[in-house]
Parts: C-alpha cells; sequence; structure tokens
C-alpha cells in the first residue's frame, strides 16, 4: 500500500497519533530562510539540476554542504541553539497572475520521536537522510515507510484530489507530515525504517541501531494568497510536481552533545522532554539574522529554476528513503 493512503483519518481511528505523541522532542522554525534550486545531497555542487526547495535550519547550507561542522558554523533560525541541521523540503507554490510564487508558511517544526521504542544511538555527525521519493507521480511511486501526507488542519480539505492535496478550502492551515528512517549504521551511515509502522514500530534490520525519528510537520497558510478558497483541484503545486512527490531532505548538525542528550530522554520519558546543551536553552529564539551563504549562485524564481533544470542531462528523479548509503 503508498504511504499516501495513510491517512490523517486513519491515524486518529487507529489510535496511532496518541501513541506517537508519547516522548519526543521538538524544534519550531517560523520562516523558510531561503527558496533557492540546490540539493547538496541529490545534486552536490549543482546550480542548474534541481528543482526549488525552501531551507530551514543552519544558514551554512551550500550545494556542497557535506558534514555537521559546516552546519554548526552557520547562523540557525531553529529556535533551539543547540540544532543547527539544515531542513528541506520542495517549495509549495500558488499562482499568482503569471508566476508561481511560494505559499507562505504558518511553521515549520522537527519532531524526534522518543517514546515508540527506545534510540540505542544518538543521530551521528554527518549524518544526511531523505524521506520519500522526488520522482514520484502517482501514490503507487510512493514510499510506504515515509507516510506522507497532506490534509487540512481544524478541519476542511474534503477528500483528495487527482493530485494528491485536499479538494476544498482548509478552515485554518494545510498541513503535511512526513517520517524519516529511524534505523541507522554508525560505520556507513546507512539508514532504514524500523519494520511495523508509527505507533507500532519493531525491530531495526541486522547491522543497525535505533535512533530518534524524525519526523517533518509543516504547516502552510492558504488564506491570504488564496481569499475565496477552492473546490476540485487545490490550486498549488510543489516545485517537484504534485503531492506524490513530496520529500524532505536532512543534514545532521546537531552538536554533538545535545545530540546524546536527545538519547539520554528516551530511556524513561513518555511525553515532550526539551534537549537542550552548552549553546542554549530549547525554545530560545534565534539571536542571529540567517542569510544565503552563495546569495550571487543559483536561483530563488522558481520559472528560472524549471528553465535551467530542462537543460541538465541527469534523471529528474531524486533519491528514494529505502536503505542506502548516505556518507559524502
Amino acid at each position: 500500500m503508498p504511504s499516501f493512503t495513510f491517512s490523517h483519518v486513519a491515524l486518529l481511528t487507529s489510535g496511532l497519533v496518541a501513541q506517537v505523541a508519547h516522548g519526543y522532542t521538538q524544534v519550531n522554525v517560523g520562516s523558510i530562510f531561503m527558496n533557492k534550486n540546490i540539493d547538496p545531497i541529490v545534486f552536490p555542487g549543482s546550480y542548474s539540476k534541481s528543482h526549488l526547495h525552501s531551507f530551514f535550519g543552519s544558514d551554512a547550507v551550500t550545494a556542497n554542504t557535506n558534514t555537521s561542522a559546516e552546519l554548526q558554523a552557520g547562523c540557525t533560525n531553529v529556535e533551539n541553539p543547540n540544532d543547527l541541521s539544515v531542513y528541506w523540503v520542495p517549495t509549495l507554490l500558488y499562482k499568482n497572475g503569471d508566476k508561481q510564487e511560494p505559499v507562505p508558511l504558518s511553521r515549520f517544526s522537527a519532531y524526534y520521536s522518543l517514546g515508540d521504542t527506545p534510540a540505542e544511538v544518538p543521530i551521528p555527525q554527518n549524518l544526511r537522510m531523505v524521506a520519500g521519493n522526488a520522482g514520484a507521480k502517482t501514490a503507487a511511486d510512493m514510499v510506504e515507510a515515509a507516510h506522507s501526507e497532506w490534509f487540512c488542519e481544524n478541519g476542511g480539505g474534503g477528500a483528495a484530489d487527482a493530485n494528491g492535496f485536499p479538494s476544498s478550502t482548509c478552515n485554518t492551515h494545510l498541513q503535511q507530515l512526513l517520517y524519516f528512517p529511524n534505523c541507522v549504521n554508525e560505520q556507513t551511515l546507512e539508514t532504514a525504517y524500523k519494520a511495523g509502522q508509527p505507533g507500532n514500530y519493531k525491530a531495526c534490520p541486522a547491522g543497525m541501531k535505533a535512533m530518534p525519528q524524525l519526523r517533518f510537520s509543516i504547516r502552510y497558510d492558504l488564506r491570504k494568497v488564496l481569499p475565496n478558497g477552492w473546490s476540485g483541484t487545490a490550486p498549488i503545486q510543489l516545485a517537484c510536481g504534485n503531492a506524490f512527490c513530496s520529500h524532505g531532505d536532512f543534514i545532521n548538525g546537531w552538536t554533538e552533545e545535545s545530540a546524546k542528550n536527545m538519547v539520554a530522554t528516551t530511556t524513561t520519558k513518555h511525553s515532550f522532554q526539551a534537549v537542550e546543551g552548552s549553546l542554549g536553552k530549547n525554545g530560545a529564539k534565534p539571536t542571529c539574522k540567517s542569510a544565503d551563504a552563495e546569495p550571487d549562485k543559483g536561483t530563488s524564481d522558481f520559472a528560472e529554476s524549471v528553465s535551467l533544470m530542462s537543460k541538465r542531462s541527469v534523471p529528474a528523479m531524486g533519491w528514494i528513503s529505502r536503505n542506502r548509503f548516505a556518507r559524502a
């Protein structure tokens, strides 16, 4: 069964939401600091092969970023100074006249699930991960374990349209959820999902250990840009295509100290636990101003990014979040 069919309603009725909510930490971001056509995991070094992405976290990220240390030298817009990770997703767009422009963000949250089964090891330094399939065009192409879904927060939305988005106006925010691998080989940095599903995970594959599971929760606010709402096909798209191509990327930038502290909370805690470290407390607002580290390279314009991609000689598909090596 493709992950798209793992619906928010199914989560609620099965009780999995309640289980997943036990034992976790969370970091919030109030804004996108950069929209840009780079992807240092899938297309390292390129400023013409990637579709447009929206970035959160450490602004030290460039098309060539490989390590946690590089990110830890930057400024983060995450509300936890110990988390200098970088998180990115394909840019969500709406039509404004003749242009496709980014949909305003309400909030990006990175959850690290701690209560399903205890984590055995910290998220390793230099770990890079992708969740989802950037080349998916139908629900059948999606990665089931990523459990990607789009729904309306606080009601509305109706059934999914042909593109996988809600078919009618959201009462408040449009929300996306996306789950990342939760097992890792500490030597090779290969990642994988545990057997089972959220709320009922089982063992990691042989040779791997459990780490805190990253989950994206992204809320978009369409009310100002689409004040009349919609009925039928949602007037939005991702930079990679329809909702089925939803995916997320992550390069770990948590300090080693705070990453270890995150694991410690998994042994006995069963509710939200702040992960802190020597750089400050969870929830602290950013004290620096994030900015594009390479403002003269690449583009933030969707049409230009599409034009640049048309000249490339590589497949459009990005990495898929199955077992794979992620070491630089």
